[in-house]
């Protein structure tokens, strides 16, 4: 039997790979594609006997080796009853051979994320989940909770909310007589993308002290790469805010956000002139397309675009 849960909520894979392991009554067997052989694959799949013992083989984004996925594809009938192979797949080629191969021998199952469009359903889970652990917050703290636990997703320009992350910080949490804002921000520490986002609000403000100090540490810290596309993201929508105007609710309708999103959004678009916000864009572009052409690197892109804001 093949299970492929396909996906990138990590939350939810495992919660499948639970449920899998219990039907199947055995002990997952995780694997490291990177030290997974052909051979060793084989006998994964081949390996079977009158005697062998249930078997629960999890593989994750064996995809990544088109070789591997490509046998297995082949193979794939071959599976032998006492054997349960689950493949757990972030992002997957549909266009390939062997996707559509092991699309039809497997079951599949889906782990997608809450994205912005989500937040009310993401708050609800929050909600059965602080329940199960007894305790207690209010609807500000949840609402607060999720926003926090927004990252960027392997889509450009969208957010999904992390729901291992806040389920680490629940069970964190569990036993706290009172919830506080801090103990929140203890077990829940801040998303690179809102660090990002307050990088650009400190620099509409025009305050370059803060600005040296945010960008110092990031730097030692962050990908140059993922801070120019998070950057960019939350200028685009920044961008999309001025332009829309209006109220906070009806952007948070149009443009698929959270209210609290849009109006913290809206308040930084006012900072800006229509100008500015021309100019501006048309700059993050051109530095987009240096670093690609490595006429720039990325940490330089992100370094200019905030200082062209504080100067603006």
């Amino acid at each position: 039997m093949i299970y492929l849960i396909h996906g990138e909520n990590a939350y939810l894979q495992e919660l499948e790979l639970q449920k899998i392991a219990k039907a199947a009554d055995a002990t997952p067997e995780r694997i490291d594609t990177d030290a997974l052989s052909l051979n060793a694959l084989a006998d994964i799949v081949r390996g079977g006997s009158l005697f062998a013992m249930k078997r629960l083989v999890v593989i994750r984004e064996l995809s990544s080796d088109a070789t591997l996925f490509g046998k297995l594809a082949e193979w794939a009938g071959e599976v032998p009853d006492e054997t349960t192979i689950v493949l757990l797949e972030r992002k997957l080629d549909k266009r390939t051979k062997a996707y559509k191969a092991i699309l039809k021998a497997a079951t599949v199952i889906l782990a997608d994320s809450f994205t912005e469009r989500d937040m009310r359903m993401a708050e609800e889970w929050l909600r059965t989940v602080a329940k199960q652990y007894s305790v207690s917050l209010s609807p500000t703290q949840v609402a607060h909770m999720v926003e926090r636990a927004l990252v960027a997703s392997e889509r450009a320009s969208s957010r999904v909310v992390d729901q291992m992350q806040l389920a680490h910080a629940m069970k964190a949490l569990a036993g706290a007589e009172t919830v506080t804002d801090e103990m929140i921000a203890t077990v829940l520490p801040q998303a690179m993308i809102d660090s990002v986002f307050d990088m650009l609000e400190i620099a509409a403000q025009r305050e370059s002290a803060r600005l040296d100090i945010l960008l110092a540490d990031m730097a030692r810290t962050e990908d140059g790469h993922r801070a120019l596309a998070l950057l960019s993201g939350q200028w685009a929508q920044l961008a999309a805010v001025a332009t829309l105007g209006g109220a906070s609710q009806s952007i948070a309708t149009e443009l698929g956000l959270h209210p609290f999103v849009a109006k913290k959004m809206q308040e930084t678009a006012h900072r800006f002139k229509s100008s500015e916000i021309r100019t501006l864009t048309q700059l993050i572009a051109d530095l987009d397309i240096d670093t690609k052409t490595s006429q720039a690197g990325p940490w330089d892109a992100v370094y200019r675009f905030l200082y062209a804001i504080t100067t603006r």
